[in-house]
């Protein structure tokens, strides 16, 4: 370009001009910047502290709420161990606000807790708490300062209610916030900040650190430094410990903060806000750094207003520039090019004429295979969108190509925010290794490798899945990626009533309730034997017999007493070989009496005359003794029992069948609940146990029953078990 013409000083001229100018603007930017943006900056902190204290109060009155509420529900409720059970319970299950619940009476002792630690229940007080000290004085809410919690052994603080009965303080019901609900409350706000977001207590003792995770097990402090504020020195500790609004600079280090203060309005806690100098002053300056965009739109806009004069310089380039971008639209005009020229403009016109012939049969070629590619790609997916099963396909490189719906749906995770990515990232998001399963195919001489496992939704849950994993290859049979096959096995639920019977069956350990019917069972016993000794037609020989009898549920009573006396330091009770055999012959003459009384006539038929098991002695006589004894009261005037004992598969048989009147239909998938019971005198505690030792022992128990005919219980247990 010649630098005298036109077409080069137009625009040198209007770029010079606009440079100068914006040097001008941005030298009185600058001097209003340094002027302004540090007030600015500092006020943005200070509402950044405000808006974390606030979230942080909307948070802890949303936790002493539901508190509130449960001490108002317990306040209105009978005092029953049962309610306290069962309202700490429900708040723990159903309010993710709290890693651990539990009420204190007002002598400080803890009287039931979720999750159940009996050392911090039993051994420990909690009169030194601020929380038990402040409701026990003024029986009103209150927000705890941190702690190590004695029941979980890690730093959290407590929200706590007064309990009132008759309108006396009663007790507290208290919550504990762990420290990482709280970061997550800071955390989940979507404030931009280059900075760091503190939260102490009073004491100075850390909630929230923003650089580091805290110690689980122990209280960190925050670093009591000397501050700043304004004319006055001090130190951090005593500015929290206002608990008001205040912004004050700190020196750490080598360099200075400024730190914006403010307390949490309820509670002991202060959010700090702060950012290095450097950073705030860089912030600041980056408006300036913003004038070189503005600048260069400004220089491009003289450019274009030169070249817009130079226009009739330039008409012919242009007009051909007009033409091809027509034609890359599809508008091809090349043959009204007017362009006549013998000079290069006039040589490139003629070219471009000629090369967009070729290039237009050679797109349009394009086209038609670009939609036949299409067709395929959009039936492929089509399929591979609407298959039931997950299905997450990676390429050479290990990135994720396809993520169908189904892997959406089973995952939680969307498509978009896999696609592309390393399908690591997507072991890691649901906690299952798909890299060892790769591994694994390529060492095997096989195509296809099948895993079940758990994988971790998105929504924070254990899915369990079979996973497939296949190689791809191309018509060579080159390794092209691996296809993972996804199948939910959630709906596989066979075992579903079993499993809610199993913790329902856990009521049945609690201490008051079994102890009373371990003991009673003996103790009726006792009475049956006794009612036997002293009936006339009882022989010498029979009495000797009974009185063996008597002998061995008095040690029986007293092995329970001295067991639940032991409960805290129990071991699990010994497995033994035993003769079944016996078992039921013992259990039959603990019953015989009440048989007589009731007219039962007991017919046995035993495979063999001894059969060994491998059990609890004690708790499988006491499930034997509660079936038969079940059968014997479910026959009114007279009536039969037979009991059938075979060996068969490394496994004893014991069918116990009655002639009395039967289960109702509707009854029968109750009868192994705890304390479900037909009779207006029973516990509804017999069968649950039976149920429950039988299935602690390795075995099943069985019923099958018509209503008026009779009922048959089969219990199934292994004759060898290996221990426990």
């Amino acid at each position: 370009m010649n630098i005298k013409s036109l077409k080069f000083k137009i625009p040198i001229f209007f770029t010079g001009y606009l440079l100068i100018m914006i040097l001008i603007s941005a030298a009185l930017i600058i001097n209003s910047v340094q002027k302004n943006a540090l007030e600015e900056k500092l006020s943005k902190n200070a509402d950044i502290a405000e808006l974390m204290s606030k979230k942080i109060e909307i948070y802890l009155d949303m936790a002493m709420e539901d508190i509130q509420i449960s001490a108002n529900i317990m306040s209105s409720n009978d005092k029953t161990e049962e309610n306290f059970y069962n309202e700490i319970n429900r708040l723990y299950d159903y309010y993710s606000n709290f890693g651990l619940v539990f009420f204190t009476n007002t002598k400080g002792r803890m009287v039931y807790s979720n999750p159940f630690n009996p050392v911090a229940i039993n051994e420990k007080t909690y009169t030194d708490r601020d929380y038990f000290q402040h409701i026990i004085e003024y029986k009103e809410p209150y927000v705890s300062q941190l702690y190590v919690s004695r029941v979980l052994g890690r730093p959290h603080f407590v929200v706590a209610a007064p309990v009132f009965h008759d309108g006396e303080l009663y007790g507290l019901m208290a919550g504990g916030i762990p420290l990482k609900s709280v970061k997550e409350v800071v955390l989940s706000s979507d404030v931009k900040f280059n900075g760091g977001i503190w939260v102490v207590d009073s004491n100075g003792s850390l909630i929230v650190n923003p650089y580091e995770e805290l110690d689980d097990l122990e209280i960190s402090v925050f670093e009591n430094n000397p501050v700043e504020m304004g004319d006055e020195s001090t130190d951090i500790y005593s500015v929290i410990s206002n608990n008001t609004r205040v912004n004050i600079t700190m020196e750490r280090g080598n360099e200075t903060y400024y730190l914006a203060v403010n307390g949490v309005e309820g509670s002991s806690m202060t959010v700090i806000v702060e950012q290095e100098e450097t950073v705030l002053l860089n912030e600041a300056y980056e408006i300036v750094n913003d004038l070189k965009y503005i600048s260069i739109i400004i220089i491009m806009l003289g450019v274009i207003i030169g070249f817009i004069i130079s226009l009739g310089v330039t008409k012919p380039i242009q007009k051909l520039v007009y033409m091809v971008r027509d034609w890359s639209a599809g508008d091809n005009k090349f043959g009204e090019i007017s362009i006549i020229r013998e000079d290069e403009i006039g040589e490139l016109s003629s070219t471009f004429r000629y090369m967009t012939v070729s290039l237009d049969t050679k797109v349009e070629e394009l086209k038609k295979s670009v939609e036949r590619e299409n067709r395929i790609q959009q039936y492929l997916n089509n399929i591979l969108m609407s298959v039931g099963s997950g299905i997450v396909v990676i390429d050479s490189s290990e990135k994720i190509v396809i993520f169908n719906k189904a892997a959406e749906s089973i995952t939680g995770y969307d498509s978009n925010a896999m696609i592309g990515k390393y399908f690591t990232f997507l072991s890691e998001s649901i906690h299952f290794d798909l890299g060892k399963l790769v591994s694994e195919l390529k060492q095997i001489n096989n195509d296809i490798i099948e895993k079940e496992g758990l994988i971790f939704k998105k929504e924070k849950r254990n899915i369990p899945c079979r996973i497939l994993c296949s190689k791809v290859k191309n018509i060579s049979g080159e390794e092209m990626g691996f296809v993972f096959l996804f199948i939910n096995l959630e709906v596989l639920k066979k075992m579903e009533e079993e499993l809610k019977r199993e913790d329902r069956l856990s009521i049945v350990g609690e201490f008051s309730s079994s102890i009373i019917h371990d003991i009673g069972n003996p103790l009726a016993g006792l009475s049956n034997l006794l009612e036997l000794y002293k009936s006339s037609s009882t022989t010498t020989e029979e009495k000797n017999e009974i009185l063996m009898l008597i002998e061995e549920e008095i040690n029986e009573l007293n092995q329970i007493v001295l067991e639940f006396l032991n409960f805290t330091k129990s071991e699990d009770h010994e497995d033994v070989n035993v003769d079944v055999c016996q078992i039921i012959v013992e259990a039959v003459n603990i019953l015989r009496a009440e048989m007589i009384n009731r007219d039962v006539k007991i017919h046995t038929t035993f495979e063999r005359d001894v059969m060994y098991a491998n059990v609890d002695r004690r708790n499988f006589k006491q499930a034997m003794i509660n079936i038969i004894k079940n059968s014997v009261q479910a026959i009114n005037d007279s009536g039969h029992i037979f009991i059938d004992i075979k060996e068969a598969d490394e496994k004893i048989r014991i069918v116990i069948r009655d002639t009395g009147i039967g289960i109702k239909d509707d009854e029968i998938k109750n009868i192994f609940e705890p304390f479900y019971t037909t009779k207006k005198d029973g516990t509804g505690l017999g069968l649950s146990t039976a149920y429950k030792t039988i299935r602690d022992n390795d075995g099943r128990l069985e019923v099958s029953s018509k209503y008026k005919e009779g009922t048959e219980f089969v219990i199934t247990i292994p004759n060898r078990r290996t221990s426990r």
